[in-house]
Protein backbone atom coordinates (compact mmCIF):
# COMPACT_ATOMS: atom_id res chain seq x y z
CA UNK A 1 0.00 0.00 0.00
CA UNK A 2 1.60 3.48 -0.63
CA UNK A 3 0.76 7.16 -0.36
CA UNK A 4 -0.47 8.16 -3.97
CA UNK A 5 0.08 12.10 -4.74
CA UNK A 6 -1.76 13.51 -7.27
CA UNK A 7 -0.36 17.16 -8.78
CA UNK A 8 -3.07 19.24 -10.32
CA UNK A 9 -1.87 22.07 -12.86
CA UNK A 10 -4.41 24.48 -14.25
CA UNK A 11 -3.67 23.28 -17.80
CA UNK A 12 -4.70 19.68 -16.54
CA UNK A 13 -8.42 21.03 -14.74
CA UNK A 14 -9.11 22.77 -18.30
CA UNK A 15 -7.89 19.32 -20.12
CA UNK A 16 -10.10 17.23 -17.59
CA UNK A 17 -12.83 19.20 -17.89
CA UNK A 18 -13.26 19.63 -21.52
CA UNK A 19 -13.51 15.39 -21.56
CA UNK A 20 -14.96 14.30 -18.98
CA UNK A 21 -17.11 17.69 -17.59
CA UNK A 22 -17.93 18.00 -13.91
CA UNK A 23 -18.15 14.72 -13.06
CA UNK A 24 -14.36 14.18 -14.36
CA UNK A 25 -13.22 17.29 -12.08
CA UNK A 26 -14.75 15.58 -8.93
CA UNK A 27 -13.17 12.15 -10.24
CA UNK A 28 -9.34 13.77 -10.35
CA UNK A 29 -9.53 15.35 -7.27
CA UNK A 30 -11.36 12.62 -5.24
CA UNK A 31 -10.63 8.85 -6.63
CA UNK A 32 -7.78 7.26 -6.04
CA UNK A 33 -5.33 9.73 -4.25
CA UNK A 34 -4.64 10.78 -0.68
CA UNK A 35 -2.78 13.82 -1.22
CA UNK A 36 -3.42 17.30 -3.89
CA UNK A 37 -0.54 19.27 -4.76
CA UNK A 38 -2.10 22.03 -6.77
CA UNK A 39 -0.23 24.66 -9.15
CA UNK A 40 -1.85 27.59 -10.32
CA UNK A 41 -4.88 29.83 -9.03
CA UNK A 42 -7.51 27.57 -10.96
CA UNK A 43 -6.60 24.55 -9.64
CA UNK A 44 -6.29 25.58 -5.60
CA UNK A 45 -10.02 27.49 -6.40
CA UNK A 46 -11.28 24.53 -7.70
CA UNK A 47 -9.93 22.28 -4.71
CA UNK A 48 -11.39 24.77 -2.07
CA UNK A 49 -14.80 25.13 -4.09
CA UNK A 50 -14.70 21.12 -3.68
CA UNK A 51 -14.42 20.81 0.11
CA UNK A 52 -16.43 23.60 1.08
CA UNK A 53 -19.16 22.29 2.48
CA UNK A 54 -21.64 25.11 2.74
CA UNK A 55 -21.99 24.95 -0.72
CA UNK A 56 -24.69 22.20 -2.36
CA UNK A 57 -23.83 19.84 -4.78
CA UNK A 58 -25.73 22.41 -7.97
CA UNK A 59 -23.52 25.33 -6.55
CA UNK A 60 -20.24 23.63 -6.53
CA UNK A 61 -20.99 22.94 -10.19
CA UNK A 62 -21.82 25.70 -11.29
CA UNK A 63 -19.08 28.12 -9.70
CA UNK A 64 -15.89 25.55 -10.95
CA UNK A 65 -17.69 25.50 -14.46
CA UNK A 66 -18.06 29.03 -14.70
CA UNK A 67 -14.21 29.16 -13.34
CA UNK A 68 -13.16 26.79 -16.17
CA UNK A 69 -14.91 27.92 -18.32
CA UNK A 70 -13.30 32.01 -17.94
CA UNK A 71 -9.94 30.49 -17.35
CA UNK A 72 -9.91 28.61 -20.98
CA UNK A 73 -11.24 31.68 -22.77
CA UNK A 74 -7.49 33.43 -21.63
CA UNK A 75 -5.78 30.61 -22.62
Amino acid sequence: MGFHKRYITDNRVIEVFKERGYQGIVNYYTKGVDAIITSGDLSEHVYDILHLNLLSTLDKKTKISKLILQASQKI
